[in-house]
């Protein structure tokens, strides 16, 4: 007899196939429309998924996995130092994987289950089927303090709350998870129970609850993964929440490790499911990777023109000039009556603009715009905000969102292309960009506000990018594209013949402001435990000849300024912040909804230069405006607090230029690339600059990160891997700057030997100077590592002064957890130090006294240095004499605290013998010693370890 579950299983599949062959049939008779027909697919997909899955129970590695696997393999990810080490530890956990994966699925090699349920944990910011938590650090404060139930004035409470502030021990101000990790510590489970897939499954409830506004079940699935989880899981669960996974490696090296073509793969489809699927064997190269409809893919990028290298870097061939557009940049995917639109990141926004013909904010005014003979394509484009009544476009720095645009705007939702990578199942990201523009003239006609193909020209010259850089700059636009019209379609690749050009990119167009900091927010991560961004204001517009007493809050900036700069910024304001408290505001300082952790006085505080691209509206600021792209340019040491900025100055900019800030023409003189005619001259003997030491042209280095944006670098020397040049090559590509004699704005000098030149740096004692092992584990970490007593050669008074609040004298933090390797570097660091052994033995001797330990029996000999007489000539190590009693003495006193020295030298001051055999040579020997030292009998040994104490040692004397 069937059971009641295998008997709805059977009703269920005969529906299924019911209704399933309806629909095919209607659909094949074309008794509806297109969007119909594409429903009804959709539903028989769906019900054949679900009679799948009904059918025959879920048999897979996640569910069988524990999710403290996991866990502890990040752990260890995170604690080891090198990449080599980190790659080890997920490569093993893969390879686990991979392993288990073949003995349970050996009978079914179609299988679609994969890595993909551990990937989506261990990439979470790569998560795309997911919608977002809506969850972040303070929320989760609030939630551990109610699960808890700790007191919330208490101590534990505020460390969640304040996670931020600099007030743990632990030193780990900014990391919430870790914040957390010591709270919860003591009240978890050792090892948690669940497996990666109902870790997966309360993700899944989480953010489904949270889509549907559902709070109060977003709680309870929470508190059922606390309930159930240790302290380490809860550590790394939170960071998946959070998605801020600080491993220390990069997604390129996670992809590395799991597959060779995978970060090839991922770029094409942004799909983490199909990566996994596709590349579960590392055996199976994917040699047709390439652009796919309905598959987002990571769009190609520009990188920062050099408008005087601009011929050379387009090598000196024609190439486009095009706006750039201040949008939001969209992909859109059609296939006959169905459209599908990808942002940058990979999130689908089809719902928004419409999935077909008769929905949405867009598809509905663009669906007739192309060919006939277009059934199928890809577009690459900026999506805009378009005004009818202006006939112009938007900028995003407008209160306005094109994401969420609403039908009964004013504003048009207008897509402007300026790629096409795909028509009618052709693909054409192998074609010259010049081709693809020639196949995009003919896929669609153009209707005003609502689609657009953009404009381009073709130049040659230098000027002809100066005449359209002021231009856009008269139009109020963002600035303009330079493209090589040979170049070819890359996915996510950044300058690979694309350009841009802003007007702040260029010195001297943007209005900079000075503004006074009034506030401060405590960072996270590298920056924790010091100020990382600031609330800035301006000054009520003062009576004549007084000083302004009221300070408007105008924005918050946190990007421009080096490490260097934070630390010395920090030093100078730390004694003088204090809480802000929301009940009792300062008067002095006004805020809108935006308020800072704490604030300052503002007569104590700096005035500091910020540039911005332009003025737009805020309400969460007291001026009701705010900067767009704000950041430090430098610290205004020349200016008193009182000079800054006021209402009224701000107005004037606001006025000015309808808030942007750049106003100012590009003019740039030709003189530094005239070439000028060669004199030729007898050779004479000259001093010049050795060769190794001339500055190399850095013009073509291609830039692969902003790690070190426009911060000055001195590379003095090498190392055995790198050369000079090398290094002065990595600092480019990072966005630095290369000079070769260390200036005021110069961030640190690196050195991999120290060469003359170096120590007498050293010996100058102005400049930071550190191993260029520093600057190659930033490059491998593509991050800025905060320096540490190991990067060091030699520090500044500055550095040395923070150093001085972070380490001991041998390099040990008194904050941060150490681990194995750095403990060793710092045990190095003691070995090497001269200590006087004498001194070293009064100095514990000091210790023990001071906190009561010289109480403790293991103490009494502390201060001693001692000979033991177990040689048959004296001083001579190869006489030693084995077996006799004073090889127990010797062990005595050492575990007693004394020095036992087989030396016979100066500085002792007892010699413990067993007998007469040697006392006279030893007293002779004596008299030559400064210091005279005491022959006793090893009876006071003996007696003085019975005692507990230390006898009188002229009571055996010999």
């Amino acid at each position: 007899m069937l059971g009641p579950l295998t008997s709805f299983f059977m009703r269920f599949s005969a529906m299924y196939n019911r209704i399933s062959t309806s629909c095919v049939k209607y659909i094949s008779q074309q008794k509806c429309s297109n969007v119909i027909c594409m429903q009804l697919t959709r539903i028989v997909s769906r019900m054949a998924e679900a009679a799948q899955s009904l059918s025959a129970p879920e048999n897979t590695v996640a569910s069988q996995v524990p999710f403290a696997h996991l866990c502890t393999t990040l752990e260890k990810i995170q604690r080891t130092k090198t990449r080599p080490e980190k790659t080890r530890h997920l490569k093993d956990f893969i390879d686990s994987w991979r392993g288990f994966h073949a003995a349970l699925h050996k009978n079914d090699p179609n299988t679609t289950d994969s890595f993909y349920p551990a990937m989506r944990l261990i990439l979470p910011q790569l998560e795309r089927e997911r919608m977002a938590y809506g969850i972040k650090e303070n929320m989760l404060a609030k939630l551990y303090i109610e699960v808890l139930g700790l007191p919330k004035d208490g101590g534990e409470a505020k460390k969640l709350l304040n996670y931020r502030a600099p007030t743990t021990s632990q030193g780990e101000a900014g990391d919430f998870a870790v914040m957390a990790y010591f709270v919860i510590k003591k009240r978890c489970p050792d090892q948690g129970t669940l497996t990666i897939k109902e870790v997966n499954d309360f993700l899944d409830s989480v953010a489904s609850n949270n889509a549907g506004k559902r709070k109060d079940l977003v709680k309870k699935n929470l508190l059922q993964l606390i309930t159930q989880s240790s302290a380490l899981e809860q550590k790394w669960l939170i960071r998946m929440i959070l998605k801020d996974m600080k491993l220390g490696i990069s997604k390129e090296t996670v992809f590395r490790v799991f597959h060779l073509d995978a970060t090839e793969l991922h770029n094409v489809t942004t799909d983490l499911n199909k990566v996994c699927r596709e590349l579960h064997d590392p055996s199976v190269s994917l040699n047709n990777v390439s652009i796919g409809l309905f598959s987002a893919f990571k769009p190609m990028l520009a990188a920062v023109a050099n408008i005087k290298q601009i011929e050379k870097q387009m090598n000196n061939q024609s190439f486009y000039i095009q706006t750039k557009l201040d949008g939001e940049r969209m992909q859109l995917h059609k296939d006959g009556d169905v459209y599908k639109y990808f942002s940058r990141n990979g999130y689908d926004y089809t719902q928004q603009f419409g999935g077909s013909p008769l929905e949405g904010s867009l598809t509905p005014f663009i669906h007739n715009v192309f060919k006939s003979h277009i059934i199928s394509c890809i577009l690459d484009g900026e999506m805009m905000a378009y005004n009818p009544t202006t006939q112009t476009f938007m900028q995003k720095g407008s209160k306005f969102d094109i994401k969420r645009m609403v039908e009964d705007s004013d504003l048009l939702t207008c897509f402007c292309v300026f790629d096409v990578l795909l028509v009618n199942n052709q693909k054409l990201g192998h074609e010259t960009l010049r081709k693809r523009n020639e196949t995009l003239e003919t896929v669609l006609t153009p209707i005003p506000g609502r689609i657009h193909i953009v404009p381009k020209i073709e130049a040659r010259s230098k000027q002809e990018v100066i005449d359209s850089l002021n231009e856009a700059i008269d139009k109020r636009e963002e600035g303009i594209m330079v493209k090589d019209p040979l170049s070819v379609y890359k996915p996510d690749k950044r300058g690979e013949g694309w350009l841009k050009i802003k007007p702040e990119y260029v010195d001297g167009l943007m209005d900079e402001l000075d503004l006074l900091i009034v506030g401060g927010y405590w960072g996270k991560g590298l920056r924790g435990g010091m100020m990382s961004h600031f609330l800035c204001a301006v000054a009520e517009t003062p009576a004549n000849g007084e000083k302004p007493s009221v300070f408007h809050s105008f924005c918050r900036v946190g990007s421009g300024y080096t490490m260097k700069e934070l630390y010395d910024l920090g030093l100078k304001l730390a004694k003088y912040w204090k809480p802000y408290r929301k009940k009792d505001p300062p008067a002095t300082v006004l805020c809108g909804t935006e308020k800072p952790e704490v604030y300052i006085d503002p007569c104590k505080s700096v005035i500091i230069q910020v540039k911005a691209a332009e003025i737009v509206d805020s309400d969460m600021y007291k001026t009701e405006c705010t900067l767009r792209f704000p950041r430090i340019e430098k610290i205004r040491d020349d200016k008193e607090w009182y000079e800054c900025m006021t209402l009224k100055d701000l107005d004037l900019f606001r006025d000015k230029a309808s808030g942007k800030l750049a106003s100012r023409h590009v003019h740039l003189s030709d003189e530094p690339d005239k070439k000028k005619r060669k004199v030729v001259s007898k050779p004479k003997k000259v001093i010049g600059i050795i060769d190794h030491l001339k500055s190399q042209d850095l013009s073509c280095v291609s830039k692969v990160s902003d790690m070190f944006e426009d911060v000055e670098f001195c590379v003095m020397s090498g190392n055995e891997k790198y050369a000079k040049a090398d290094l002065e090559k990595v600092v480019a590509q990072c966005g630095g700057v290369i000079v070769q004699n260390p200036g005021k704005d110069t961030y640190c000098v690196i050195a991999g030997v120290q060469n003359v030149r170096v120590k007498n740096l050293i010996s100058a004692n102005e400049y930071d100077v550190v191993q260029a092992e520093w600057l190659l584990e930033c490059l491998e970490k593509k991050e800025c590592v905060p320096w540490q007593p190991r990067h060091m050669i030699h520090m500044s008074p500055s550095t040395k002064q923070h150093f001085a609040t972070e380490y001991d004298c041998f390099g040990d933090s008194y904050y941060a957890d150490t681990d194995e390797k750095e403990l060793k570097e710092v045990f190095s660091r003691i070995s090497k130090t001269e200590v006087d052994e004498k001194a070293s033995l009064y100095d514990i001797a000091d210790i023990e006294s001071r906190y009561s330990w010289d109480t403790l029996t293991n103490t009494m000999f502390r201060h001693l240095r001692v000979y033991v007489d177990r040689y048959a000539v004296i001083g001579d190590l190869s006489s030693l004499i084995h077996g006799s009693s004073l090889d127990i003495r010797a062990l005595e006193l050492r575990f007693h605290g004394a020095h036992v020295t087989s030396k016979f030298e100066e500085g002792i001051s007892h010699v413990i013998v067993s007998d007469q055999a040697h006392v006279l040579d030893l007293k002779s020997l004596r008299r030559c010693f400064t210091k005279k030292f005491k022959i006793v009998s090893e009876l006071w040994v003996v007696d003085s370890v019975k005692a507990g104490h230390l006898q009188n040692d002229c009571d055996y004397l010999i």
